[in-house]
């Protein structure tokens, strides 16, 4: 049987591939833009445009990314080449998962070096920046590295919510499409798109419940952040569970 840790490198060569490429479009467009923003304004403006188009087309590479490695992450379940190693599915499906989210944290780290860089070149101080920002808040350093690191926490599991429950989706119906008559594929596919829609509707407004309470400062007390937390990370699990569950009895490969 093939090692849990031998899938992770097999998994991450086309996930950091396709990424860097992503990276490198993005570095692109900044650069370009700030071309034209020159032969318009002249250098008077540089600094503010800089950081204002890094902030752009960060944005726009972090949503290309999120679903590009969500490409990723469901191409696994019917592709051949993955399915047919001697792995079990558990170890499947957690090595890709985790493979994705670790590409995900390449990719925020790239972001924080870009933010950091760009805000050097604009001539701010980042630190003296961090600094205002802790200060502002009424918080002491101690607590603001508390609160980025809770932050930081919530934001990847949730993220993780959000794949695992993609999956979910994506395997019950893999899983209906096997075993109903297209009659009833249907019924129970619009039966499923309607309780879909009101499941990202609440995910939406728990998404910006989440993050006014970190945009306070954890203003509901640190309970509350833990709280959240613990939940998303239940959900996390017991999604992934039922996961792999239809992922080894009803889902096979592409034929």
């Amino acid at each position: 049987m093939t090692k849990f840790t031998s899938l992770i490198p097999a998994f991450l060569r086309d996930r950091f591939k396709s990424l860097n490429r992503i990276i490198l479009l993005m570095l692109i467009a900044i650069v370009m833009t700030e071309v034209y923003v020159f032969f318009q304004e002249g250098t008077g403006n540089l600094g503010a445009s800089l950081m204002s188009y890094t902030v752009l087309w960060s944005s726009v590479a972090s949503f290309v990314v999120f679903i590009r490695l969500s490409m990723f992450n469901e191409n696994v379940y019917q592709n051949d080449s993955i399915r047919l190693i001697p792995a079990s599915d558990t170890k499947v499906y957690l090595g890709s998962l985790c493979t994705t989210v670790i590409s995900f944290l390449y990719f925020m780290v790239v972001q924080l070096v870009l933010r950091i860089v760009t805000t050097l070149i604009a001539g701010n101080s980042f630190t003296d920046i961090m600094g205002q920002i802790v200060s502002g808040s009424g918080l002491n350093s101690g607590q603001g590295i508390a609160i980025v690191l809770v932050s930081l926490g919530i934001v990847i599991v949730a993220i993780m919510m959000v794949w695992t429950t993609i999956s979910l989706i994506h395997l019950i119906m893999l899983s209906i499409d096997a075993f109903l008559p297209i009659g009833r594929q249907r019924i129970i596919r619009g039966i499923l798109y309607i309780v879909i829609s009101l499941a990202i509707i609440r995910l939406g407004a728990a998404f910006f419940n989440i993050y006014g309470t970190l945009m306070n400062g954890l203003s509901l007390g640190w309970g509350a952040a833990f709280s959240i937390l613990g939940v998303l990370a239940l959900v996390v699990v017991v999604e992934s569970v039922v996961n792999i569950l239809l992922m080894n009895k009803f889902v096979e490969t592409a034929q």
